[in-house]
């Protein structure tokens, strides 16, 4: 009988490790996409501001951020009149008149390992936590 019980208390204590991750890391995914939009927006151009002020991020899910750049805001013309061009791409890898000038990337491989890091903690946090009750 006592077998039973301490099973039953196991895979009760397995079940909520899930919810317990991810009550835990939502707020450090939180956290590492602010510091990533951070990091960003520190080494973006700073022509007319709109190319930083267009570095943001989003909850696309439990366990998901996006941070994009660019937009409709950083959305030109192109030159020879042939259609539009987000010049937040032009920025970071460059184009034929201009240089590139890198923001997105070096500012993600900047802040990556913290990032990891810190939700690697918060996993293992939430396990512990979880796994105590």
């Amino acid at each position: 009988m006592a077998i039973n019980n301490g099973l039953a208390d196991l895979q009760r204590r397995l079940a909520a490790i899930p919810k317990a991750i991810k009550a835990g890391v939502q707020p450090a995914l939180d956290q590492g996409a602010n510091e990533l939009v951070t990091a960003q927006r520190a080494v973006a151009p700073r022509d007319s501001g709109k190319l930083k002020a267009s570095i943001k991020w989003s909850v696309t899910g439990d366990l998901s951020r996006q941070v994009t750049a660019g937009g409709e805001t950083t959305t030109r013309p192109a030159r020879s009149g042939q259609g539009e061009y987000d010049y937040a791409l032009g920025a970071e890898f460059g184009t034929r008149q201009s240089p590139a000038q890198p923001y997105f990337w070096p500012g993600y491989r900047l802040v990556r390992k913290r990032i990891r890091s810190r939700i690697k903690r918060a996993i293992s946090k939430s396990v512990k936590a979880s796994y105590g009750k």
